[in-house]
């Protein structure tokens, strides 16, 4: 008789651990077809290529050219945190057509919400640091319709640079799997980067 119970409980725990395994594999699948959909559905709606993605681990890209001939890359990423795990960080990138040549690098000081106030400096210079070989063409560049865009996108995405070659927010913290927001924030990166392409 103990031997039979035994034997009913081996069977017992390996028969729940396969339906647990199997219930967690439904379900990763499941959600990433899901988030799939929502990635294809912003690439489809901003005319870039995306390819879904196959493997439990995979890696989301969606990337090509848009808007006035700005090269444009969405990812996401798995990589390590101070706490000795890992984290899920979105990267979003607009490159310019041709450089601008002006030494420019315009960095978000940090993450913090701000009051978007147009045409007050005092919120840009809080905001951001810019430099450039000639700071007077920077500062010719950062109009106040300039400022105020890169008030508003500093507001959503963070890690915010512009630079002689691109526009970028990188390690932002979490995945975005709604097509809504993928698509927001690359438009806000648009047409951030269409109006300096317009100064210039």
């Amino acid at each position: 008789m103990g031997e039979e119970v035994w034997y009913a409980t081996i069977v017992g725990v390996i028969v729940l651990s396969g339906l647990s395994i199997f219930c967690i594999l439904y379900f990763a699948k499941k959600r990433r077809t899901k988030t799939n959909d929502a990635w294809k559905q912003a690439a489809t709606e901003l005319g870039l290529d995306f390819t879904p993605v196959t493997r439990m681990l995979g890696k989301y890209r969606m990337s090509g050219v848009i808007g006035k001939q700005l090269s444009c890359s969405v990812w996401a990423y798995a990589g390590p945190n101070n706490q000795g795990g890992y984290t899920t960080y979105m990267n979003y990138d607009v490159r310019f057509p041709q450089p601008l040549n002006l030494g420019l690098v315009v960095k978000q000081k940090g993450s913090i919400l701000r009051e978007i106030t147009a045409g007050v400096m005092g919120h840009f210079d809080k905001a951001f640091t810019a430099k450039g070989t000639d700071e007077n063409k920077v500062k010719e560049l950062l109009t106040p319709n300039i400022q105020s865009k890169l008030l508003e996108v500093s507001n959503v995405l963070y890690n915010l640079v512009v630079s002689d070659d691109s526009i970028n927010s990188t390690r932002m913290r979490g995945f975005t799997r709604e097509s809504e927001i993928l698509v927001q924030n690359v438009k806000l990166l648009i047409q951030l980067a269409e109006l300096i392409i317009e100064e210039i």
